[in-house]
């Protein structure tokens, strides 16, 4: 680097030999511009901006002592080196009090110039490494100065030892102002799956958007948790930041995240903000993910000490049934007084897991040993609405398969009531009690309800229309038809009178007109 020299003289003939005869580049310089008198100086120092300037101190115009105190005032920077035929030490004292260190006497020859360039090059070249090594320091500074930042505000509030004391020191070494302010605290974590590019990106969308709010102070991570130090805003302004953060987010990622914020409260209660913020997070469980939650929402929220008042019996019963809408409802109740009651987070997994094998068990040995490997996964959900809807699908599935298993059941029954009757329709006694009671064991209402669903119709009109469907055939085929003895085949006994009211109900006839009507069998 050659330092740019300007010279200035108003004896030309000086002038021009001291710009032919000095070895500029030897000296580490390069000559840019003359100047014959101190006005034409000033004006070309402005334009060319030197770093050395060599001038005799009488010139008209602007004597030497006017120019390098004008030229001080621009630019102090610039160094001066005096040539004067008057040897005169007050002018020199005056010089150097701008700080010209060279003052050389008319005549003198290209060595004193050189000797005098080399000083004061030698001197700008100090500087120069000088200022290089100190923009070297305030560069590095610079970049670790945000880390240094994090790192701060990271063990202020988790490290005991630090106190105010050290923020006034460390707030002095970062330019931050917090005498006589209110803050809050942000901590902010993202309830999926994660890696660590997703959290440095979530803790730069919030320290920007709180930036362009003016309102950051300080930002870290601690642990996979965003903390952000603000000052304190009204709740409204601040939950709409809130929601920018969490929606900016979110479109990155499609990945929702949970807010915590503290009370306001002044730097040296920042360590209880902080736990504040944690409170708030453990609440997280049943508020739910991509929640924003404030201290106001948990301190409204009484913990009950009483016991849980849900025995699952109608749970049982919804089950095993296979009715998937009632399961659903008791479902739905059981999980909203579990967010009302509040119940400590293992606690209200201990219950789920109760809740999970209560369903399982209305299932088949080997269908409740498949499902029962899933119990473990209530443990690794972070929210009750997280178990709630695995619960829920697991409910949704034991009700479809006990509903098909007991449908199929069902069915077996009533085929097995039909056969019975078709093979006993004979007898007299054969009745809906009779069969319920005494040959399958079962609850004669149940019976009939199940053989109303199955058939759709009741077993009494069922059994009537297969008694007379049963006389009519054995009509069709006798040579000789007498009812009385068609009435104790089809289970009438020796009530034939009966038995015909019954049949003309059926089929508009009465035997006989059945008999005489072949051609006109449009009944049932």
């Amino acid at each position: 680097m050659l330092y740019k020299v300007l010279l200035a003289d108003d004896e030309i003939m000086i002038l021009e030999g001291i710009a032919s005869i000095v070895d500029w580049n030897r000296c580490g310089t390069e000559l840019i511009a003359t100047a014959h008198n101190g006005q034409m100086a000033f004006d070309k120092i402005q334009l060319e901006k030197p770093d050395i300037v060599i001038c005799d101190i009488k010139m008209p115009g602007m004597t030497g002592l006017e120019l390098i105190e004008n030229v001080n005032e621009l630019n102090p920077e610039i160094k001066f080196i005096i040539i004067s035929g008057f040897d005169d030490f007050g002018y020199a004292k005056m010089a150097m009090r701008y700080g010209v260190n060279h003052y050389l006497l008319k005549p003198c020859n290209e060595t004193k110039i050189e000797e005098a360039l080399l000083q004061v090059t030698g001197d700008l070249d100090k500087k120069n490494q000088k200022d290089k090594f100190i923009q070297t320091i305030r560069d590095d500074l610079a970049s670790v100065m945000p880390k240094a930042k994090e790192q701060f505000l990271k063990e202020y509030i988790t490290n005991k030892t630090y106190g105010i004391r050290e923020w006034e020191y460390y707030s002095k070494l970062f330019g931050i102002d917090a005498a006589g302010k209110k803050f809050r605290l942000i901590v902010v974590m993202i309830d999926d799956q994660h890696d660590f590019e997703q959290v440095f990106v979530l803790k730069e969308i919030g320290s920007r958007i709180m930036e362009e709010y003016n309102k950051l102070y300080l930002s870290t991570t601690i642990g996979e948790r965003i903390v952000l130090l603000i000052e304190d805003v009204p709740d409204k302004e601040l939950i709409e930041k809130l929601e920018d953060i969490r929606k900016s987010f979110e479109g990155y990622y499609a990945s929702e995240t949970t807010t915590a914020v503290s009370n306001s409260g002044t730097i040296d209660h920042l360590r209880i903000l902080y736990n504040e913020t944690l409170e708030c997070l453990t609440h997280r469980f049943y508020l739910g993910a991509g929640s924003i939650i404030t201290t106001s929402d948990i301190n409204s929220c009484e913990v009950s000490s009483e016991n849980f008042q849900f025995d699952h019996e109608n749970l049982i019963m919804a089950v095993r049934g296979g009715n998937y809408n009632d399961v659903k409802q008791y479902l739905n109740e059981f999980f909203v007084t579990m967010k009302r009651e509040k119940y400590e987070e293992s606690l209200a997994k201990l219950y789920s897991m109760e809740l999970f094998l209560t369903i399982i068990r209305q299932a088949k040995k080997e269908k409740m040993n498949a499902l029962f490997q899933q119990i473990g996964h209530i443990q690794t959900l972070d929210t009750l609405d997280q178990i709630q809807e695995f619960i829920t699908s697991i409910s949704e599935e034991m009700t479809e398969y006990i509903y098909k298993g007991t449908k199929q059941t069902q069915s077996t029954i009533i085929k097995n009531v039909i056969q019975y009757v078709e093979e006993n329709l004979s007898k007299q006694s054969l009745s809906l009690s009779k069969i319920s009671n005494e040959i399958f064991y079962m609850n004669t209402d149940y019976l009939g309800k199940l053989f109303k669903k199955e058939t759709g119709e009741k077993f009494s009109a069922f059994l009537v229309k297969l008694r007379v469907l049963k006389a009519i055939e054995l009509m069709e085929n006798m040579d000789e038809v007498k009812v009385f003895e068609v009435a104790d085949q089809v289970g009438f006994g020796d009530n034939s009178r009966y038995f015909s009211q019954v049949f003309k109900k059926y089929t508009g006839y009465t035997p006989s007109e059945f008999l005489e009507h072949k051609d006109k069998r449009n009944f049932g």
